[in-house]
Order: structure tokens, then sequence, then C-alpha cells
């Protein structure tokens, strides 16, 4: 490594899905990473042991991959900074702890969790501010060694410095100032010999050579404390750059009941994986005031840490919607028919071995349906009608109870006129022609005549294009659906 290569990390916990705001920083890492030439590291974070899910760490990674960000190093690609999972390091936190105790920046810590809790508990009732009294930073060395040898468990405490002013900058937020007299002697090192967040990212960062932190604005309030890490081992400081928060578009924090919040969930509702990465870049960072659809490599070039917005984003789900309409829009033909046939077989044995024939239909429906759907999962509800039977809702039934027309006699009409097609010109310039001439004959509005059709051929009253999709569907089976529509309204 050179002392001119730029580092970037994303360090999520194994306690749940990649949530979008995760997503969104771990995207503004690799896109700085990029853009700079710098190198992507995957770190997990995994020693929370009472939070920690282990199937969440595949997940996690298969939905970055999905979104097609790479790393340069990782728990699956190595490097030479590991290990990469905290896990797996746990001496080297033991090992720098040592070293603080005995240099004396740190002491052990044998005041129990139930003992600690009532002192807060007091110090909140008077409205006090709650900092440990430094009670076990007296105790003589033969005191500390008669406790260690009587077996009583104990946690290591940062002796933190007082009256010292520990000073940042941030590419978003600008200057910061704290005095150290404002912490509390925090614990670095658990009872169970498990590091704290504080203690042990600030370790991990300085060994992987980490030369920009950037990540989520609630992470701000941890910064003195890291601050507080480098200094006691005579490590650097990296650069920061904190991102704002995201909210809901009611203004409160983004939640479940807000609706899907998670990679996964977007994947499976058939959201593409260039809408999901366009619309979370526009989440705190903007290029300029009007620009909103931007590829991978105009992100990478645009970029820039100075163009994050401190205020809070909200979330715009129908901005997410409409994204994902123009990435549909814009994909190649034939990458849109290898997704929907992927659906289509997943959720339809019976078409597994009809490739073809799927292929052969959806070089026809994609053309006449692309510009209606905003997620894939919306065109497969599309695609049904087109190639299974139709069960019609009592509201289908229904549809023309109150209106003043002859239902049946369109019905009727209109398979007297389709049989009269030849199965080799049942196409739709004739489908059309067929149509206006029973309009005409019963002296009806062609719009009525293509309603009850919708409504018998597609159980809707919306579909596509009627004529083309008479036509895809077929002779055979929308003679069968007018029937079975009249047959059901007898």
């Amino acid at each position: 490594m050179t002392e001119k290569e730029i580092r970037l990390r994303f360090a999520p916990s194994p306690t749940g899905y990649l949530h979008i705001g995760s997503a969104r920083t771990a995207f503004f890492n690799w896109l700085y990473a990029k853009k700079v030439g710098g190198k992507f590291i995957l770190r997990i974070e995994d020693t929370d042991v009472e939070r920690h899910r282990e199937d969440t760490i595949s997940i996690i990674l298969d939905s970055m991959k999905w979104l097609g960000m790479d790393w340069d190093e990782g728990p699956d690609t190595g490097g030479n900074y590991g290990p990469y999972r905290q896990s797996e390091r746990l001496d080297l936190y033991k090992k720098y702890a040592q070293k603080l105790l005995d240099e004396g920046k740190a002491y052990r810590c044998f005041c129990s969790q139930e003992q600690l809790k009532k002192n807060r508990e007091e110090a909140l009732k008077v409205n006090e501010f709650y900092k440990y009294d430094r009670k076990c930073l007296s105790l003589t060395q033969e005191e500390i060694s008669r406790k260690i040898k009587s077996g009583e468990k104990f946690s290591i405490r940062l002796l933190v410095p007082r009256e010292k002013i520990l000073s940042f900058s941030d590419n978003v937020y600008g200057n910061f100032e704290v005095n150290s007299s404002n912490i509390e002697d925090y614990i670095i090192l658990r009872s169970n010999g498990m590091p704290t967040y504080n203690f042990s990212v600030a370790i991990d960062d300085c060994l992987m050579k980490i030369t920009h932190v950037i990540r989520g604005e609630d992470h701000l309030s941890n910064t003195p404390k890291q601050l507080l890490i480098y200094d006691a081992l005579n490590f650097g400081h990296p650069d920061f750059t904190h991102l704002p928060m995201i909210l809901a578009s009611d203004g409160h924090k983004l939640s479940k009941r807000h609706g899907s919040i998670s990679i996964e969930s977007y994947r499976e509702e058939g959201f593409l994986p260039e809408a999901v990465l366009n619309y979370i870049a526009l989440l705190g960072w903007s290029y300029d005031e009007k620009t909103t659809i931007f590829s991978v490599k105009e992100m990478v070039e645009k970029f820039d840490l100075k163009s994050i917005n401190k205020k809070a984003s909200k979330f715009d789900y129908e901005k997410l919607l409409y994204l994902n309409g123009h990435y549909i829009r814009e994909l190649k033909e034939d990458s849109l028919e290898e997704i929907l046939i992927n659906k289509l077989i997943k959720k339809n044995d019976n078409l597994k071995d009809k490739v073809n024939f799927l292929k052969e239909k959806l070089a026809k429906i994609i053309p006449i349906t692309r510009e209606r759907v905003k997620t894939i999962s919306g065109y497969e509800k599309i695609l049904v009608p087109f190639f299974n039977e139709i069960n019609y809702s009592d509201d289908a039934k229904n549809y023309f109870t109150k209106k003043e027309i002859n239902i049946k006699e369109i019905l009727k009409s209109s398979v007297k006129s389709l049989e009269n097609i030849d199965n080799n010109s049942f196409n739709t310039e004739n489908i059309e022609k067929e149509l206006r001439g029973i309009a005409a004959k019963l002296q009806l509005n062609l719009k009525i005549i293509a309603e009850v059709l919708r409504i018998a051929i597609w159980g809707e009253p919306v579909s596509p294009p009627l004529f083309e999709t008479i036509e895809i569907i077929g002779k055979k089976a929308t003679l069968y659906r007018l029937k079975n529509y009249l047959k059901s309204i007898a």
C-alpha cells in the first residue's frame, strides 16, 4: 500500500437485513473509493452476542452483490489486513487493551452491572448527569490481584484525560470541539472479553489503514470517544463524513410501518438494482437542482463528499417507483425478457418447458406493456392474464348490471365476428376491423364494445391495448373467455 492509497470501509452488524440507510452508507463509501481509485473494504462487526444473527451475513453480502457493490477486501475475499470479522479479531482487542493497561491509560473495573445501574438511577432521581466515579481507579495492585485471584469479573475502562479538547472536522457538518471532561471513563473491553463498539471500530480502522470514514449522522456522538482511542494508541485520525438521517415522508424515523426498508424486500418487490442505487444516491447527495437520473458510471464521475447535504432526507417511495419504471423502460428487450421468463417459470411449473413459447409471446407483450409498469412484480401481474385462465370476481360479473346496454348481444356478436377470422389472419388489424363492424352494426360507441371485451377477456376494466391483447391471447383462448364470461352472467 502506498501513502496515497485511499481506503474506505463498510462495516455492517449482522443483526438483520441490509437496511436502506445502511445500503446508502455502503454505496457512498463504494462510490468514493471508485472515484479516487481507492480500496473498498467490507468488515463484519459481529461482536454483539445478544443480537447477532449468523444467517443475515449471507443476506447482507448477497444484497450488496445484487446492487453491484464489489469489495476489494472482506471476509470472503481475504486481504492483507484481516481477519475481516470482528469475532475473529478478539486477540487484537485484548492486546491493545493490555497495552493501554500497561501504559496507565486504562484500568480494570470490578463494579457489577447491578451497582452501576443503581448509581445511574439515583443520579436520574436528582436530575444529575451520571458519569462513572472512577471508584476502581484507586484500587492498589494488591487489591486488583486479590480480586482476580478470587475469580471476580472485571471490565476494562479507558482513563479519559480531563480538560482535553477533542477536535475533528467533518466534511458535512464542519468543525467540532468536545471537552473530554464530558466523557466518562467508558468500558473498552467487557467482562466477557468482548470489545465495545467505540474501541473495536477505532482499532480496526487504524489496523486496516482506513483513511476515510463515511457513516451515518448517528455516529457523530461516537467520534470523540474514538478520537480518545486514536490518541491513546498514537494512531492517526481518518477523514470523517457523516451522512444525514433518512426520514419517512411524514418526518418520522424510517421504519417498517412506512413500508419496505430492506434491500431484500425491494428486490422481492421487483425493483431493479440500478433504480435502487440511483435513488439512494439522491438521499443526501445532489449534483445539481434538476438532474435525478444517473448511471452508476455518471455517479462515480460526479460524486463529491462536499456535495452531501446536511439536511435530513425524506424517503419518497413514489419517486423510487418512478425511477424504477424509467430503468425498466431503459432495459434492453432481451434482458427484460430473460428476467420475466425466470419470474414466470419460478411461479408456474407448467411453463418450465415452454421457454420458446414464452419468448415468442413476450416479444409481442413487452412493447405494449413496458410503459405501464413500475416494478417487475407489477409486470408479473400484467403477464398473468396472457397465460392463465381468468377467474371472474363478483365485481366483474356484476360490472354491467346497472348499465343500459345489451351485454349478451355484444358478447354473442363478438364471438361470431371473431370466429369468422381465419386462424392465420387473426391479427390486430383484422380484430379491430371486426370489432368496429360490431359497433356500427349495434350502433354503439366502440368504447362500449371494448369495455365489455376487456372485462370478458381480462377480468378488469383496464387492460393493455385491446386489439393487440386479443391477438396475443389468441383466437382459441379469446373465444373461450368470451363464452365463459357469457355463462357467468347468464
